[in-house]
């Protein structure tokens, strides 16, 4: 009661300064918070997405021919493999992509076409299941939809062949905006077709029954003088290029709120110094009248102990609506978080 009674004649007294510390509190714990929460739902998102596209714990490009007996014979003698595939990825020149009014002529990215795999590496749709494509659909990266290159109904030209946008599709591998390869899913008749119209690319991929060995299998996949002419990725580079887009913005929001905390414990030191200074002698009649100092401190420290609790609070509900909408660019390529 006599807490309450102090806290409230000095929000009376001082309200420009209660108003103040109170903002920078909520906006420090606002700004906590939509990290926290993004981090989680990132971290999340990313993991479903890996385990519903089985991405591959190893992956190497090859352009060139591809000996199928003697990758089937490595991934026999190995014994740290629990699925494989060789997939096709049928490179074409920017011009002979056109999505509908947009032709990709002067990009920079690796677009190509692709089927759907059998083995890992699925591609899957906005509901995360796996995409089986009829004659004449296309599936495109959901990242064409965040850029406006392409919507649902659209007509794509594709060296010359006409297709229908049917829908955007989830790529654990090439997921990322920053991926500097893209493929476009589309039915194995189709792709027959276009077949002579692009430069084949191979994707030897590998899931393994124990991922902390992945340095070794590296190393005897390269010693057994397998296909190399290409780039080569990682389980773990693929989470990093998927979380990177969103991680950046997660990253400035903590040093953000980082600064602010540092500023809100500033303001709270040099107002609690002037109130001191200015209570001088009613500290020393409390002291007079036989009040411990710990006493006094927490007098002093309940109004601020009040301000903290409450714009924590509102800074934690304000964040609620505005990470809904934070989350709707980790929602569009991963998906929902189970976390």
């Amino acid at each position: 009661m006599m807490y309450r009674k102090i806290i409230r004649n000095d929000v009376r007294d001082s309200k420009l300064i209660t108003a103040t510390t109170t903002i920078f509190i909520t906006v420090a714990a606002m700004l906590v918070a939509l990290a926290m929460i993004l981090s989680v739902n990132l971290a999340g998102s990313i993991d479903t997405l890996m385990e519903k596209t089985q991405s591959p714990h190893y992956m190497q490009m090859h352009t060139g021919e591809l000996n199928e007996p003697r990758l089937a014979k490595f991934v026999k003698d190995n014994g740290n493999v629990t699925a494989y595939e060789a997939s096709e990825f049928l490179n074409l020149s920017g011009s002979d992509i056109e999505i509908g009014e947009h032709s990709f002529a002067d990009s920079v990215e690796d677009n190509g076409l692709a089927v759907q795999n059998k083995n890992l590496d699925y591609f899957i749709d906005m509901d995360n299941q796996p995409i089986q494509p009829q004659p004449g659909e296309l599936y495109v990266p959901v990242a064409f939809k965040k850029q406006g290159f392409a919507k649902i109904g659209d007509k794509a030209k594709i060296a010359g062949k006409t297709f229908t946008v049917t829908g955007f599709l989830r790529d654990g591998t090439m997921n990322s905006q920053m991926a500097g390869s893209k493929r476009l899913l589309l039915h194995q008749k189709d792709y027959d077709e276009l077949f002579s119209k692009g430069r084949l690319e191979y994707i030897i991929e590998f899931r393994l029954k124990d991922p902390s060995k992945l340095n070794q299998f590296e190393s005897a996949y390269k010693k057994a003088g397998l296909e190399v002419n290409g780039p080569s990725g990682s389980h773990r580079l693929f989470k990093l290029g998927n979380a990177m887009s969103d991680g950046i913005m997660i990253g400035i929001l903590l040093l953000i709120s980082l600064l602010v905390v540092l500023m809100t414990f500033m303001c709270i030191r040099f107002t609690l110094l002037a109130k001191i200074e200015e209570d001088y002698r009613e500290i020393g009649v409390m002291k007079a009248i036989g009040l411990q100092i710990r006493d006094i401190k927490k007098i002093y420290l309940a109004k601020y102990a009040a301000i903290s609790v409450v714009g924590s609070l509102l800074g934690y509900l304000i964040s609620l609506p505005i990470s809904y909408l934070l989350l709707k660019n980790i929602k569009l390529f991963m998906g929902e978080s189970n976390n």
